[in-house]
């Protein structure tokens, strides 16, 4: 239990854009993710296990990118 009392959950909400949202549903029409939540947990995972790590610059232009798309804020 929280403080106040609610049970609490083993998950947690990540809020997206819904502009984002359609794109990725768009995006993923002919592929077999059955939802933008699969898809976005699917890339997660692979960047996770991947043996590659994005640059602090990598990670900064990816964010401005995002951010000028209006995808975050």
């Amino acid at each position: 239990m929280d403080v106040d009392g609610r049970p609490v959950s083993d998950y947690t909400t990540i809020s997206l854009k819904k502009e984002f949202v359609r794109d990725v549903e768009e995006y993923i029409e002919d592929e077999p993710f059955s939802s933008p939540k699969e898809f976005v947990k699917h890339l997660v995972v692979r960047e996770m296990e991947g043996d590659r790590e994005i640059t602090e610059a990598e990670a900064r232009e990816l964010g401005q990118k995002l951010a000028e798309l209006g995808y975050v804020e």
